[in-house]
């Protein structure tokens, strides 16, 4: 924990020396106004989350807006810091305090119609941007991917280990499926009722997301004025495709020098003008880094009222206990039914 409290701390020293050195001048208001609508959008998208949950439990009237808004919060800042997106079990924990009757089965389930549109959207910026030649694609067959097998073939026993492991663990999640299966099954359906009724769906979650989207260009736009990047409906959107990509490669450093890439090579083509690589670098890593410990700091608050606590990992780690605790008492009622 104190290793990547230090690595936050790093990262805004490095931003700040980013700004210094390179001379970007940077706009405080527009960084601030930036930073709400940001904040803003998010609270826009959670309303299509909310109305996923109410589909899921319709009668579950302890479950209220603001309630889901924290639980998203909460987990959103500790995803930043605690490996694994150990901050969804905070959110799924908070929810499901919230819900009687709640299963994590089903909570989790109510994943795949909140991220179904989002995915689409940042799919569709990256065939744009590939479209308009703003990511380097391999351009013959010597610098595609190959696999690659030599760590099979010089470490046979390790390679034998996790091929015995993979069998082990499929045999008892099959043996598993055949005793809960049905239950299981009808918890996760739960969780997409929602897609039961595709003007439900399209009018209290797409909709919702899709508000929350021109919020979010809002906040694009505000961060490109506060560097005094020129500020266009092609760039905005540009920067939204950046930050989509990177998320769809989440593996670093893949994802950041993706963002820098797709933004080096487009914005002087979208605006017409160019544009300093000091000013694409420190936007992006100040941006995400103000992001970050600002995300960071409301998790923890609402964490603290929560749990009482302003260690991440120890609050993951009750999250998890709580989440494993049910699971076992369920399958110590299952065992012992009939």
């Amino acid at each position: 924990m104190l290793d990547r409290i230090q690595n936050i701390f790093d990262a805004v020293v490095h931003a700040g020396n980013l700004i210094l050195e390179d001379a970007v001048s940077v706009n405080v208001w527009w960084l601030v106004a930036g930073v709400l609508l940001h904040y803003a959008h998010q609270v826009v998208r959670i309303r299509g989350w909310w109305n996923i949950l109410r589909a899921a439990y319709p009668r579950a009237e302890t479950l209220r807006y603001r309630d889901v808004v924290a639980a998203y919060f909460a987990g959103s800042g500790l995803n930043a810091v605690v490996p694994a997106r150990g901050g969804d079990a905070m959110k799924l924990y908070m929810v499901k305090q919230r819900t009687p009757g709640g299963r994590y089965s089903t909570l989790v389930a109510s994943f795949v119609p909140e991220g179904l549109f989002e995915s689409l959207c940042g799919l569709a910026l990256l065939v744009w941007a590939l479209s308009m030649g703003f990511i380097p694609v391999p351009t013959s067959r010597l610098e595609l991917p190959t696999l690659d097998v030599s760590f099979v073939i010089a470490h046979p026993i390790l390679s034998s280990i996790v091929a015995a492991t993979l069998i082990v663990g499929g045999t008892l999640l099959l043996r598993w499926l055949r005793r809960h299966g049905p239950t299981f099954l009808e918890r996760l359906k739960r969780g997409l009722a929602v897609f039961q009724h595709p003007r439900d769906y399209v009018r209290g979650v797409v909709s919702w997301q899709a508000a929350g989207r021109v919020v979010r260009l809002g906040s694009l736009a505000c961060f490109l004025a506060a560097f005094a990047i020129p500020v266009t409906l092609e760039s905005t959107v540009l920067v939204m495709a950046a930050q989509g990509g990177g998320r769809i490669i989440p593996i670093a450093p893949v994802s950041s020098g993706l963002r820098l890439a797709m933004l080096s090579y487009g914005l002087p083509e979208v605006t017409g003008e160019p544009v300093d690589i000091a000013s694409i670098t420190a936007f992006t890593f100040v941006v995400s880094t103000i992001l970050l410990v600002v995300s960071l700091t409301i998790s923890l608050v609402i964490i603290f009222r929560v749990l009482g606590t302003l260690n991440p990992r120890h609050a993951v780690r009750k999250a998890r206990q709580a989440i494993e605790e049910v699971r076992h008492r369920a399958s110590a009622r299952a065992a012992a039914s009939p």
